[in-house]
């Protein structure tokens, strides 16, 4: 089933649908949980006998009846273990399902952008893959095995003892109505814990990553106390659901409880003979301790149910944020495929327009083709539109209506994910060598290729009074290295990718003037016979470009021609 075909179902239905993954364990957990109530009623069964026998004073009765508990409880165990243990296989499965799922939403690959901030992505990743997955591993196994349970438990009352089967069955009429009534009781506690943790993750993710400006501003006080009233509301949340699961487990608990104290005065009057049902069996010691004993168990799985009742509400919350996430992730999506464009790449956007969700106007009306070969600036305001419309050139976005394609001499395709080297204003560098950061773009590179990249971006220099050269490590986030000189390593990395178009998004932004002309040198040493897209403010780099373009409430205007390169 696609993630398309899962959004058109109901929320219910999209609920369910996330099991598919781990059905196969959850069959088989059921299975075994039905093994155990039958094992579990043997035992009690096998206890019974011996406690019969030793009032007989039947020494063999004694010795079989405890070996068949002793039997019996080693199996029941065996099988409550195997349950688990593939209820958490189903587990598992279910939130690998998820998380591929919102890997493709969230990350590029899925040929969209996904409009998820960083808090709700890391919450959906952690947190709420585990509370769908932990759902359908505790109810799944328990709705194939919870009515065999019951009617296994009941069967064995009724035929010992019938009286203490229609304690049961009467008993059994008040309970839908009470875990009807904790569900509807729990979701809207359900509800505000959501938002309270949606909340706490948002505020905690943006004090870690603008820490520097708030001690700058002297603001970590302040924030602080923002953190702290995060965490006192999602406390108060927590301690809402906490309360309202407790008290509907009470009120069932005195329901249960009540069934099984009716039975055991029941048979406590009848063992003495105080009280005798017309045409019921008589009551020994086997039959009383027997029905005792498994009465606990035919209110077991609806003890379970009332509590997946709570559960399925946080699964319901959870299920909901995850299919907003991964609502629009097409089935589908081109990706870039070999053997790679070698031809410089000409683009043709055609009627092309993009409104965001909500939004009353469009972000980009553009009809414009970029000839191959060419270098190309697109100017304008802040906000007006640039960065959008690379990400609908590099196929990160699709269009609300019209087309982009990529052109070659003999080839015309969409936006193949992949295929464009991309350069942007803000440089990911990992903790780890410089050689390794580089070689993100090409797996497989050769140490030639790296040198290659090196030269092409002008880091013969860096590299060289470098302590260990290429073999340096950089700290998390590039501590070791300027920012202009973390630019020239994300330029390498992309030419190492051998793409013949590249999209520059303000890649010179936050520079010095020094550092800007060595990073537009290098560009255009590394683009050498590549098409080049680049959105900047740079005067420096608009000369560069062989046409100007400005952008203006989603449109394109050409500004000036400049001459080639």
């Amino acid at each position: 089933m696609t993630t398309n075909e899962m959004y058109e179902k109901s929320d219910d239905a999209w609920l369910a649908a996330c099991a598919a993954p781990g059905r196969r364990w959850f069959r088989l957990s059921g299975t075994f949980r039905t093994l155990e109530t039958l094992f579990t009623i043997t035992r009690w069964g096998a206890l019974a006998w011996t406690a019969q026998a030793v009032m007989n004073r039947a020494g063999a009765h004694e010795t079989w009846g405890l070996v068949a508990f002793a039997v019996t409880s080693v199996l029941a165990v065996g099988a409550g273990w195997t349950a688990g243990t593939l209820a958490e296989r189903g587990a598992r499965a279910v939130a690998t399902g998820l998380r591929q799922q919102l890997t493709g939403a969230l990350l590029p690959t899925a040929g969209r952008i996904s409009e998820a901030g960083p808090a709700e992505a890391a919450w959906a990743m952690v947190d709420l893959a585990e509370d769908v997955a932990d759902f359908h591993a505790q109810t799944a196994p328990m709705s194939r095995s919870a009515s065999l349970s019951m009617v296994a438990v009941l069967a064995v009352t009724a035929a010992v003892h019938w009286p203490a089967a229609i304690v049961l069955v009467l008993t059994t009429a008040l309970l839908p109505l009470n875990m009807r009534l904790a569900g509807l009781f729990a979701q809207h506690g359900a509800d505000r814990q959501s938002a309270a943790t949606r909340h706490l993750n948002a505020v905690v993710l943006d004090s870690f990553r603008g820490m520097r400006t708030l001690r700058e501003l002297g603001a970590v006080g302040r924030r602080g106390r923002t953190l702290a009233t995060a965490a006192e509301r999602l406390n108060k949340a927590t301690l809402s659901v906490l309360r309202r699961a407790f008290l509907s487990g009470m009120v069932m608990d005195v329901v249960i409880t009540f069934s099984i104290a009716v039975n055991a005065t029941y048979i406590g009057l009848s063992l003495l003979g105080y009280v005798q049902v017309p045409h019921a069996p008589r009551l020994d010691l086997f039959t009383g301790l027997l029905v005792l004993l498994v009465c606990p168990m035919y209110f077991a799985p609806m003890r379970a149910r009332a509590s997946a009742f709570h559960q399925r509400e946080r699964a319901t919350v959870a299920a909901c944020a995850v299919r907003g996430i991964v609502k629009d992730t097409p089935a589908e999506v081109p990706r870039a495929a070999g053997p790679r464009l070698t031809e410089p790449v000409g683009v043709s956007l055609t009627a092309v327009r993009f409104r965001f969700g909500g939004a009353d106007h469009d972000t980009v009306n553009a009809d414009v083709e970029f000839a191959p070969g060419s270098w190309t600036a697109i100017t304008g305001a802040s906000g007006s539109g640039k960065s959008t419309l690379l990400s609908l050139i590099a196929g990160l976005r699709r269009p609300s209506a019209g087309s982009v394609k990529w052109q070659t001499s003999s080839v015309r395709q969409a936006p193949a994910l992949g295929g464009c080297a991309w350069v942007g204003q803000q440089t990911v560098l990992l903790d780890a060598t410089v050689r390794d950061n580089i070689r993100l773009g090409g797996p497989e590179a050769t140490e030639r290729q790296i040198r290659r990249a090196v030269d092409a971006a002008g880091l013969s220099g860096v590299i060289e009074r470098l302590p260990e050269g290429l073999n340096t490590r950089l700290g998390e986030g590039g501590w070791g290295v300027s920012t202009g000189e973390a630019r020239r390593i994300a330029i390498a990395r992309a030419f190492l990718r051998g793409a013949r178009l590249w999209l520059l998004d303000e890649p010179t932004a936050h520079l010095d003037a020094d550092s800007e002309r060595e990073v537009a040198e290098a560009l255009r040493r590394a683009t050498d016979g590549c098409t080049v897209i680049v959105a900047t403010h740079s005067f420096l780099l608009a000369a560069a470009a062989d046409i100007v373009l400005t952008i203006d409430d989603g449109l394109l205007h050409e500004a000036r021609l400049v001459n080639a390169r």
